[in-house]
């Protein structure tokens, strides 16, 4: 048999070509998902079922090499070779024990290398090792361990028989044909297989290609513009190295596409590759919009979705979101869907078992867990609360034990282990139930870790106390060698049924997914896998994810470029005319090389100097990797030119601390740039400052509270309606407030007497000793710091004609508000609406302004000011982050 190329000059007049009736009807495999869809939407010749993707046939091919138990075996063999193999006699730059943690530490990467190179089939005495680097002579005597050993999880098959080829055709079209197609199959020819539109091969993608040949016609085919030769010259230097020759369509049919809005821009672009400026053609006006930032261009994405949103519940559900979306996005850039992620979850396919909570539980507990001295070290914080806020650890209301870990965590911020912690919260249980009713109380209940009760630093530690217990019975017979992976997910599998779908209130979803994950481990029950504890933490990720449903995979809002050639086949019946939006259209976008292409530590420079093979696969992967940089741009003309729909571009400025520039074809083209300008909404229900709450109508006010409601609507809600005080959270406020509590101490001490530097020095050094186990969070540098920033202010503040201040009502006033605030707006510095802050008030006047019809009709917007840095709710502010201007400014 043989492999026969073709090319077609119009992806939607392939059946105007002369091969059509030779491959109308027969088994089809397509670079992607979107090809497959343009394509069956375009002929009625192809439907799913005789119309896959390469990817989804591989995994019926070779199903034991891309099986996931295959995985975690071949993680698993990877992670005890690395311990053994001889590093003294193969690097010279680096020591022995620097590769292995390089490598350790790089597992999943290394992994990808040792696939690489065994789907290519690579000759080890044929490498070059002088030539390589000290991680690439690594990753090789990696390599010819595994051969010489003949390791049965790398066992790529390679003599198949037809049966077998048969058989996997069969397999994947009985898997994706839909019932009502069913009386077709039969009549699928399995003789002669089509291949459509691939550029960037992977290894087993031509192995695939190779294989199907030795039974089977394989016809190649792909567009190929003349128009553009130079555009496609990248698909000639990837198939060039095919032992077939390419036949290319004499066919032109591509005219019609040039009638279109990016058609002429295609054409602009084709001739400046070619060097024909003269036949570039000005007179289209090319607009570009410059996005400044990343999150201004998901902003942007986000509103068109929504707006389809909005357009499908009033369209009753009929269709999909994506369906009513005015603009279909493709970006040279799609890491904006990370931030997608986070507002239309949904969106992106069925939730990841590990994204839950309960995921984030075994996550953290291994996170969490040294076998080394078998106990849980907490190197993250983080990890305690996810554990305490999965529902595994029992409390009486959801979220009550994460959010007082998160109210103590100053008191036991050093601590790395949760025995430590607990010894932390006795003394902090102690301390609060030996206050007294008097200064020393008033003080410290501003501390968030001090406005909590007795009772409930018990709930904290019995619910530490559970942690501590689970974790030991996960973890009691594992050490620091070999960990035997199937003991270990036989306990998770314990846990998830008796914690988990033994519950009554579990939504009835994630107890589908927690049952497809259970299945999912019966599947990998009696694994041999043994390896170290960290990368028993890795195969995680491969173990604990459900077995997907049908129709839950993603639906990528903004699609990358490889979706290009499929997209533009597709049939819309949408009654929104469709726009094709190519965004982040910058040179460093645009410009991604082979470099980034190839899995650590192998790049091209491995593939070129060490060995010189003669197998056409190896030089097609390694030329398509090279070329992937102008299969992006080819991807883009493509997109221009078969587009029939109006076409926006744009690109962003601001990415990664670097400005970019505008994609250098269509700085050539003088492309107007235009930076974005959202619109503009009125309706300040939608804006993020706007919060309606409804106060207690018997709440009573101080004129304390009245400050607050003065300085900032925002702040007065929190704090004098919400949690009825100051509390200062953060490591910084508490700081600066336990500077305030030694002035004032100082003040309260020395009122009326004489101002002898040194005396008030020795007192605060005192008081700071009598202080220090109230912050345990602070050391010997931050006491001395606060111990000179209290004196300095009491110098400033407190002290006349060489004596202290005697203490009035007028000061005591004036310390009130300096704890409320740790600072006052006073002296020359503040203009007349700022000292109208703090001027005191009269029982009437509070009443007056604080009143239910006044507190009813206010809106509680966010106010910019000079104390925002200090506000004990600043946590939950994002005002001060996006202020462009100071409060108290003239507009």
């Amino acid at each position: 048999m043989a492999i026969i190329i073709y090319t077609y000059s119009n992806p939607y007049k392939i059946n105007k070509e002369p091969y059509w009736d030779m491959v109308r009807n027969c088994f089809q495999l397509c670079a992607s998902q979107t090809l497959v869809n343009g394509l069956c939407d375009q002929y009625m010749d192809f439907y799913k079922g005789k119309l896959v993707t390469m990817t989804r046939f591989i995994n019926y091919l070779y199903d034991d090499w891309e099986s996931d138990i295959t995985a975690i075996n071949q993680r698993a063999t990877l992670d005890n070779i690395i311990e053994y193999i001889d590093y003294e006699s193969i690097v010279k730059d680096i020591s022995a024990n620097e590769a292995i943690i390089s490598l350790k530490r790089n597992r999943k990467y290394v992994l990808e290398s040792i696939r690489v190179m065994f789907e290519l089939g690579m000759e080890p005495n044929n490498i070059q090792k002088e030539k390589l680097t000290d991680e690439q002579k690594c990753i090789v005597a990696i390599y010819e361990e595994l051969i010489n050993s003949k390791n049965k999880h790398f066992t790529l098959k390679n003599n198949f028989s037809r049966e077998e080829i048969d058989f996997a055709i069969e397999k994947t079209i009985n898997a994706m044909t839909r019932k009502e197609n069913e009386s077709s199959i039969e009549d699928i020819n399995k003789d002669v297989i089509v291949v459509h539109g691939i550029h960037q091969f992977s290894p087993v993608m031509l192995r695939t290609i190779e294989a199907l040949s030795k039974y089977k016609t394989v016809i190649i085919l792909f567009n190929y513009l003349s128009d553009y030769k130079n555009v496609y010259q990248t698909w000639l230097n990837v198939y060039s190295w095919f032992e077939s020759k390419i036949k290319i369509s004499s066919q032109n049919n591509y005219n019609d596409s040039k009638n279109y809005e990016g058609g002429i821009i295609a054409d602009n672009m084709a001739a400046i590759i070619s060097g024909s400026t003269s036949a570039i053609d000005y007179s289209k006006k090319i607009d570009v919009i410059e996005f400044d930032n990343q999150t201004e261009f998901s902003g942007y994405v986000a509103k068109a979705f929504e707006l389809a949103e909005k357009r499908r519940i009033e369209d009753k559900y009929s269709h999909p979101t994506l369906y009513y979306m005015d603009e279909q996005i493709y970006s040279a850039n799609s890491s904006v869907n990370e931030i997608l992620k986070v507002f239309f979850p949904e969106q992106f396919g069925e939730r990841n078992f590990l994204d839950y909570p309960i995921g984030h539980f075994f996550i953290s507990i291994t996170n969490m867990w040294d076998p080394n001295t078998h106990e849980m070290c907490i190197k993250d914080m983080n990890d305690i609360c996810e554990c305490l806020s999965c529902g595994i650890v029992s409390e009486k209301r959801a979220g009550e034990l994460s959010s007082l870990f998160d109210k103590c965590r100053l008191v036991f911020t050093n601590e790395t282990t949760i025995k430590g912690i607990i010894k932390r919260l006795k003394r902090l249980k102690n301390r609060i139930s030996n206050f007294e009713e008097n200064s020393e109380k008033a003080e410290l209940e501003r501390i968030e870790y001090y406005d909590i009760s007795s009772m409930q630093i018990d709930l904290l530690i019995n619910g530490l106390t559970e942690l501590n217990n689970i974790a030991e019975q996960f973890f009691f017979d594992f050490n620091d060698q070999k960990n035997d992976f199937d003991s270990f997910y036989k306990k998770i599998y314990n846990v998830l049924v008796s914690k988990v779908l033994e519950k009554e209130d579990i939504d009835e979803e994630f107890r589908s997914i927690v049952q497809r994950v259970l299945f999912r481990l019966d599947e990998t029950k009696g694994i041999e896998a043994s390896a170290s504890f960290d990368c028993l933490r890795e195969t995680m990720q491969i173990y604990l994810k459900q077995t997907p449903l049908e129709g839950k995979g993603a639906n990528w809002i903004v699609r990358n470029f490889e979706q290009i050639d499929g997209d533009v086949l597709r049939k819309t019946t949408s009654e929104y005319v469709k726009t094709y939006h190519f965004a982040c259209l910058s040179d460093q976008d645009m410009s991604i090389t082979h470099k980034d292409e190839f899995p650590w530590p192998l790049d091209i420079g491995f593939f070129e100097i060490a060995q010189e093979p003669v197998d056409w696969k190896y030089q097609v992967y390694v030329t398509s990797r090279k070329e992937y940089k102008n299969f992006r741009r080819y991807a883009l003309v493509y997109g221009l030119a078969f587009s029939k729909c109006k076409i926006v571009l744009s690109y962003i400025k601001n990415r990664d601390e670097k400005e970019n520039d505008l994609y250098y074809l269509l700085r050539i083209l003088n492309a107007d740039i235009k930076p974005y300008e959202p619109e503009k909404v009125d309706n300040r229900r939608k804006n993020g400052s706007y919060i309606d709450f409804e106060i207690e109508k018997y709440a009573t006010f101080t004129q304390y509270d009245l400050m607050k409601y003065r300085l900032c609507r925002y702040r007065f809600l929190i704090e004098s309606t919400i949690e009825r005080n100051t509390i200062y959270k953060d490591e910084f406020l508490i700081k600066s407030y336990m500077a305030v509590i030694l002035e004032h101490r100082a003040r309260r001490f020395f009122s009326g007497k004489p101002f002898i530097k040194k005396y008030v020095y020795d007192y605060l050094i005192d008081q700071m000793e009598d202080l220090k186990d109230d912050f345990p969070f602070i050391n010997r540098l931050d006491m001395t710091d606060t111990v000179k920033l209290a004196l300095s202010y009491i110098e400033d503040n407190a002290v006349l004609y060489n004596k202290f201040t005697r203490i009035g009502n007028a000061e005591i006033d004036y310390m009130t508000i300096r704890e409320e605030f740790l600072s006052v707006f006073r002296g020359k510095n503040y203009n007349e609406e700022e000292l109208a802050i703090h001027k005191p008030a009269t029982s009437d006047e509070i009443s007056s302004v604080l009143c239910g019809d006044v507190l009813d009709e206010e809106r509680f917007i966010r106010s910019m000011n000079r104390l925002c840095e200090k506000c004990a709710s600043k946590d939950a502010c994002l005002g001060p982050y996006k202020a462009k201007k100071k409060w108290g400014e003239k507009k």
